[in-house]
């Protein structure tokens, strides 16, 4: 190959620091954008039964300061080669020309590789040869990419009606409130049958964000590897970032959705709006549970998903001096409401 026509992809080096001891390369418990648990506290596996749903907070770990774990976007250093897995070992798909800046959606927890889409194409190109723009060290799998003091309103699984999910994200469009949605994929597929719309869509068009939560609501721990890569994949959300159902992890688990380039986004404050069943209880706990940053769990189906829920936690917030989300206006965050990202960026506009 001459000199006009290389293409570089050797393997990014990756520094071993004691406070990762202990955790598999194989499986790698860089989880949740990146997140690895401090040493005696690494990531284990969180198996709830059905219908109970638990919350144990753990310390964000920085890691090395040159391994970025959660990205945005780069520029190639020199001409690149984008292969079919993350490493040198997988074929060609196509390259990159040196000084292009592309976005990046995933970095591999144990390659560094990037994962990319250029050209038409989706691939993995090698780290060294990009210059990451904005990418910060340090990730909370319990905060995910919002990065500011706002919290976080995210409703999991699917809504009763077509109408009473747009009467609330309609309603939280009109007022200045950002939502964070997980649907199944048992759901996207049921409304798509019934009424002919992606909900996943029509929550985006409306400024809101939609992450996976798997196809069909199965506890993953559960799972052969091979069946959780299938849950992780369509019919459910395909993009960068997703909830397990349950918040029920693993090594193996982990090690899943590295391989399907998505980082995990749990919740710190968990309304239990399946359990108590009760709208005032549940805009109580959203209230008075969160703190700045938080990012509250509630679900599609339950009473925390209406206008005047949202227009009570969003009030209740501010009497503590806590603003929520807003939708997505683009990253300088004027103007109007513009169709959110499928692809979540490395820090939510919010």
């Amino acid at each position: 190959m001459s000199a006009t026509t290389f293409r570089a992809d050797s393997h990014s080096r990756i520094r071993w620091t004691a406070a990762l001891a202990g955790i598999s390369m194989a499986a790698t418990a860089l989880i949740g954008g990146g997140q690895a648990q401090a040493q005696g506290q690494t990531q284990q596996a969180v198996n709830v039964p059905a219908g109970k749903q638990t919350y144990s907070p753990q310390p964000t770990l920085a890691l090395a300061t040159d391994i970025n774990t959660y990205v945005s976007r780069g520029i190639t250093t020199d001409n690149l080669n984008v292969r079919s897995g993350p490493s040198a070992s997988y074929r060609i798909l196509t390259f990159i020309p040196t000084g292009t800046t592309v976005t990046l959606y995933y970095k591999h927890p144990t390659t560094g590789w990037y994962r990319v889409y250029y050209g038409g194409t989706w691939g993995w190109v090698s780290s060294s040869y990009i210059r990451s723009i904005g990418a910060s060290p340090t990730v909370n799998r319990y905060t995910g990419p919002n990065r500011t003091s706002r919290v976080v309103l995210t409703f999991d699984d699917c809504p009763l009606t077509l109408s009473a999910f747009d009467a609330a994200t309609l309603y939280a469009r009109d007022n200045n409130i950002g939502l964070v949605l997980a649907p199944t994929g048992t759901c996207l597929s049921t409304f798509k049958a019934r009424y002919g719309i992606d909900l996943a869509s029509r929550a985006r068009a409306r400024g809101h964000y939609v992450i996976n939560h798997s196809a069909s609501h199965l506890e993953l721990t559960t799972l052969s590897y091979s069946s959780m890569l299938a849950q992780l994949g369509s019919p459910g959300v395909v993009t960068n970032m997703g909830r397990p159902p349950y918040g029920s992890v693993n090594a193996t688990v982990n090690a899943a959705y590295a391989a399907k380039g998505m980082y995990q986004w749990l919740w710190d404050v968990d309304t239990r709006d399946w359990e108590n069943r009760s709208k005032s209880v549940t805009i109580y706990n959203a209230v008075y549970l969160a703190r700045a940053g938080s990012t509250v769990l509630m679900h599609m189906r339950w009473y925390g998903f209406s206008p005047d829920s949202l227009r009570q936690i969003k009030t209740g917030l501010a009497n503590r001096g806590l603003n929520v989300c807003r939708p997505y206006r683009g990253y300088d965050n004027a103007g109007s409401v513009l169709t959110s990202p499928t692809y979540l960026p490395q820090s939510l506009p919010c």
